[in-house]
């Protein structure tokens, strides 16, 4: 059995061991490199798979550094794009999304994971938007201009607050894992459109703080919003050691909050530790059958795995 598709939300392979801390600069080859979790030459040929590449913006890079991060990593997308013209495509709307598609190629969506890349100016927003961004994760574990990440208290900045609707205007889809309880809160009274969690799961089946409280699941379902679900092994299971059998409880949480029409797959390959069940690109397309054995209806899984997804974005790039 064969999923209709697949789009996965979040993943960082683009920045992976990339990062200043640690030495290195960026290059080409990280989209190919048969030692992470996602490989373009490990995706199965004939799939149709839609792929969100984030560039992570470390917590300690503020203005001027953010933004040069930003700009050094968006080059190396788009030149591991050309490079791999063959078999993918950079999406910067829906119509390439289905050009894509169309095609026999994946499909890439340039994202980021860090709302210090807007280094606090309103403009910056009109910068990512004409580089291709697609969805901007607002924090990291700590506060920055829009606000604090699940590691630091408060809610949304002045600044964030303002900036929510300009990401809106300019449909640069906002994405709020990462953010904490205040944040969501906050985001809640200012959000006009569906906005996203990337990458986060139910809090009521794993308690860690990444994950959406039951509260906020419902809420987002009413406003038919988006939610990845992130393969993390301490985000799936309390023991720390969560994989295919924790990711379906999760589900059916999720179903059991209404949240069927807006569930859907962010694993965030690369990003973190994966139980060996969820930790290769073959085994994504394996949640379709495992789901679909466990009693979930054929229709309802194609619509987690892709469906979903795929008609979020299409809404999201409408006037």
């Amino acid at each position: 059995m064969r999923p209709a598709g697949l789009f996965d939300l979040h993943c960082d392979t683009l920045t992976r061991d990339q990062y200043p801390s640690r030495g290195r600069t960026p290059d080409a080859g990280t989209l190919t490199d048969p030692c992470y979790h996602l490989s373009l030459d490990k995706m199965p040929a004939g799939t149709r798979w839609v792929q969100c590449f984030a560039i992570f913006i470390p917590d300690q890079l503020r203005g001027q550094d953010a933004i040069d991060f930003f700009d050094q990593y968006t080059t190396s997308f788009y030149t591991q794009m050309e490079e791999n013209a063959a078999r993918i495509l950079p999406c910067r709307n829906f119509p390439d999304m289905e050009r894509a598609v169309g095609e026999g190629k994946f499909a890439a969506l340039l994202t980021v994971e860090g709302g210090a890349v807007l280094a606090g100016k309103l403009e910056r927003v009109q910068a990512l938007r004409d580089a291709g961004v697609r969805m901007l994760t607002l924090t990291w574990e700590g506060p920055n201009e829009i606000g604090s990440g699940h590691g630091s208290p408060g809610g949304l900045t002045s600044f964030g607050r303002e900036v929510v609707p300009e990401l809106e205007r300019q449909r640069v889809v906002i994405d709020i894992s990462h953010l904490n309880d205040r944040g969501v809160e906050d985001l809640f009274a200012v959000a006009k459109r569906p906005f996203a969690a990337s990458h986060s799961n139910a809090r009521s089946v794993c308690g860690h703080r990444r994950n959406l409280p039951d509260a906020f699941i419902r809420e987002m379902a009413a406003r038919r919003c988006l939610i990845g679900l992130n393969y993390a092994q301490s985000f799936l299971s309390d023991d720390g050691n969560g994989g295919l059998d924790a990711l379906y409880r999760h589900v059916c949480r999720f179903l059991e909050l209404g949240a069927g029409d807006c569930l859907a797959l962010g694993s965030d390959y690369d990003g973190t530790d994966i139980h060996p069940d969820l930790n290769s690109v073959e085994k994504s397309l394996g949640i379709y059958t495992y789901l679909i054995e466990h009693g979930i209806p054929a229709e309802t899984a194609d619509a987690i795995l892709f469906g979903n997804a795929w008609r979020f974005f299409k809404i999201a790039g409408e006037a």
